[in-house]
């Protein structure tokens, strides 16, 4: 709205002197005072929650490269096209997850997603294209199905930006058709070697970002306590082991192998280590058919769909609390344009994620003023903008208190 009043006055506010001073009749200021009105009448907040609550943009600019084998144009061209959706997918996801997350989860993410790019992909414009003698590139408007990636995000447990690493410790016992129940805990010396069990956790949990813990680096052994070393773990002992080592959350239980390895299942409880609470636990079954050659061990079929249903237990009951939503009153002085209103707010809106909505709330010769829902503190925002590098003009800042600040345009 900002912007198409802005071209519409652009010639008179080029002729004019600065923005509300130098009117020269009553109807010059009552014509230019209902524009202005117009201009900053309060948008509904649901807009700016629209425009904030989802960071990631769906439609991009990407290139793709195809190289032409005995002259097939037409195959090359795919292939740059298919190069560019998969970049597209790409930019996306670091947009949705962050880098991050995006290297926490990357193998996972390639697998199921990007390797499928085109699938992911709604509708497409070729811009421009370009074609050598080895190459043919393209240069397309994508636009990102993202109800498909969200929903294949959502089944992989792969959901929040910047998704913290979580640090991880098994003490799971491991018991075969014929062995009896075992665990490295009890004989931290004699057990070494990781079992089938610790491997194939290690793996699943790998691959949704989490950090497995070495449990190789024990502390001496006279810091143990005796329950700390018995086969079944009380919750109080291995929540004793996770702090011992720097665990966030210890997974316990034990697992089963029988029928020949052609059955298994496991009880696997999940506890936060920072204040002994159980966030997930459940008994699975895996069985194997022994139809194909490739097929998932029992055990691993087991440990697949026990993760499946209690990775998002765990992820939601370890990630950060948020911060609560203040309002704050950012009051904008000396502005010369509508314009320049136009940019100070886009410059808010879209170089600081805390800010969940901006709208304004008073309108005077002298000042405008912005209403603004933050999560997080006003001083702290206030010396980000201004040292921030993408200040679309010079101004400065005063009158900082935590209920909000003015910004004065130099």
């Amino acid at each position: 709205m900002d912007q198409g009043i802005t071209l519409q006055n652009k010639r008179a506010i080029d002729r004019q002197r600065p923005f509300f001073c130098g009117m020269r009749s009553f109807v010059s200021l009552s014509i230019l005072g209902s524009l202005i009105c117009v201009a900053f009448l309060p948008v509904p907040e649901w807009v700016f929650a629209q425009e904030t609550k989802e960071p990631a943009h769906e439609e991009m600019i990407v290139t793709g490269r195809g190289q032409i084998i005995g002259e097939n144009i037409a195959e090359a061209r795919n292939e740059a096209i298919s190069q560019a959706f998969s970049m597209a997918v790409e930019e996306y996801l670091v947009q949705k997850l962050g880098p991050r997350g995006m290297a926490n989860n990357f193998q996972q993410l390639y697998e199921e997603i990007l390797s499928r790019a085109k699938e992911q992909i709604q509708d497409y414009q070729i811009i421009t294209e370009v074609t050598t003698n080895k190459y043919v590139r393209v240069l397309i408007k994508a636009r990102v199905n993202t109800a498909v990636v969200e929903a294949m995000l959502e089944e992989m447990g792969v959901r929040e930006r910047d998704t913290i690493q979580i640090d991880v410790l098994f003490l799971v016992s491991e018991r075969g058709k014929e062995s009896s129940e075992s665990g490295w805990w009890t004989d931290s010396f004699g057990h070494t070697s990781l079992t089938l069990t610790e491997i194939l956790l290690s793996q699943v949990f790998e691959d949704r970002g989490f950090r497995v813990i070495n449990r190789s680096f024990f502390p001496p052994e006279e810091n143990y306590d005796e329950g700390m070393l018995q086969i079944r773990l009380t919750d109080e002992d291995a929540v004793k082991w996770g702090k011992l080592l720097s665990a966030q959350v210890v997974i316990t239980g034990e697992a089963t192998i029988s029928s020949g390895e052609s059955m298994a299942s496991v009880y696997l409880k999940a506890i936060r280590v920072a204040d002994g609470t159980t966030i997930a636990q459940g008994f699975r079954e895996g069985k194997q058919s022994g139809a194909q050659e490739n097929e998932k061990s029992a055990m691993e079929l087991a440990i697949n769909e026990w993760a499946h249903d209690m990775f998002p237990y765990i992820v939601d009951a370890l990630k950060p609390a948020e911060k609560a939503v203040k309002q704050i009153i950012v009051t904008l002085r000396g502005l010369k344009s509508c314009k320049e209103l136009h940019d100070i707010k886009e410059f808010f809106t879209s170089n600081f994620p805390e800010i969940k909505s901006a709208i304004e709330s008073r309108l005077k010769r002298e000042f405008v003023s912005v209403s603004i829902k933050l999560q997080g503190e006003s001083r702290e925002l206030a010396k980000r903008a201004l040292n921030h590098p993408k200040k679309p003009f010079l101004f400065d800042i005063s009158e900082v208190s935590d209920q909000g600040f003015t910004v004065v345009r130099k």
